[in-house]
């Protein structure tokens, strides 16, 4: 049996990312010209609540987490351009996030009050990424909450 060198062992590569809490499903380019229809949501891959108090959305939409904002475990929260869509009422949902989604793609990223990167995601309206979320009305949705966001593979149209 082989055996990696030790300075190997400090070497090799780490997860990027955290993976508590996750992008699941994202409206980057709603039916018509309407930029307010766009949000983010993330999925609590914990079966404990996690406070998102200080926690950051950057990318083309940019939002901090405002104090006592907890997602419960197992649960789903919407980052929101638009936080009064009457289409999200009675959904765990904040905003207004300040710029606007790609229509072509672009990377998002979820870190902790710690600045620490816990999800993300780079998606694409071409390639292997689904292509039915571009403007049809439908989402870009994880086919599971606990696949890798960064992998083409773990998304479809919803």
């Amino acid at each position: 049996m082989k055996y990696l060198p030790l300075f190997a062992c400090f070497t090799l590569p780490l997860a990027a990312v955290d993976s508590v809490v996750t992008f699941n499903e994202i409206s980057y380019n709603p039916k018509g010209a309407n930029q307010d229809q766009e949000w983010i949501e993330v999925y609590n891959q914990m079966a404990i609540n996690v406070d998102l108090s200080g926690w950051k959305l950057t990318g083309g939409a940019d939002f901090t987490f405002p104090n006592g904002t907890t997602i419960p475990g197992g649960g789903y929260f919407l980052i929101a351009k638009n936080p009064g869509n009457p289409d999200l009422a009675g959904l765990n949902v904040v905003g207004p996030f300040s710029g606007s989604l790609s229509n072509g793609g672009e990377t998002l990223r979820l870190r902790s009050q710690s600045n620490r990167l816990m999800d993300e995601v780079d998606y694409a309206d071409s390639g292997k990424w689904p292509v039915g979320p571009d403007g049809s009305g439908a989402t870009l949705a994880k086919a599971s909450g606990n696949l890798l966001s960064g992998k083409s593979s773990s998304w479809r149209t919803s």
